[in-house]
């Protein structure tokens, strides 16, 4: 073997070796970015984050399936109708009128070619006329809470997993949710406080 040769596979080897080491930390840059999209911590205890959690997921439209008391977890589903998609302008414009063109002078090749005018008739009209039906799709979730310290003051952190729709949706529904549970622990501190001050009152 050459010593072109020998130069060669070194420098294959360690081409592949540093896509190797590349590729996997990658991956796990890209698990550590989801953890902390998933993650959060709040300064109460579990048992209040988990009842502002269920009342986050009511707050969405959810329904809640599971929950488990002794493990900190719920699990939570939704039925989504696929959006409708808005109609166009009916006005036409320049597109519109090439591919009718388009679509006229098809339909007129396959006439002149065709000696049957009744798979004439078939093609000109789409083939069979086949529909698509869009399913309503199911979205899951899964949150566990655990406790961080439960001394004074209380700490807690909160971990959602969401599944069964478009990236673009699953990021969506991260901020929705965390706003929700952000939202009930401001309105159950609120309320917390309100209730003290009343009683210091009535004292």
């Amino acid at each position: 073997m050459s010593q072109k040769q020998i130069f060669a596979l070194f420098i294959a080897a360690n081409f592949l070796l540093v896509s190797c080491s590349s590729s996997s930390s990658s991956k796990k840059k890209t698990v550590a970015s989801q953890r902390a999209v998933e993650t959060r911590e709040y300064s109460v205890d579990t048992k209040t984050l988990m009842k502002s959690s269920i009342g986050a997921f009511q707050d969405l439209g959810f329904t809640i399936d599971t929950i488990s008391d002794e493990f900190l977890l719920i699990t939570a589903s939704k039925i989504e109708k696929p959006q409708k998609k808005e109609k166009k302008d009916k006005s036409l414009d320049v597109g519109d009128i090439i591919i009718g063109i388009i679509a006229i002078i098809t339909i007129a090749a396959i006439l002149n070619n065709n000696d049957d005018d009744d798979n004439d008739k078939d093609k000109s009209r789409g083939g069979g006329g086949k529909t698509t039906v869009v399913k309503d799709y199911k979205l899951t979730a899964t949150l566990t809470v655990k406790p961080i310290s439960e001394t004074e003051p209380a700490l807690s952190s909160l971990r959602i997993n969401f599944g069964g729709s478009e990236r673009k949706r699953s990021t969506r529904f991260f901020k929705e949710f965390f706003v929700a549970i952000d939202k009930s622990l401001f309105l159950d501190e609120n309320l917390n406080q309100a209730q003290e001050v009343d009683l210091e009152i009535d004292n």
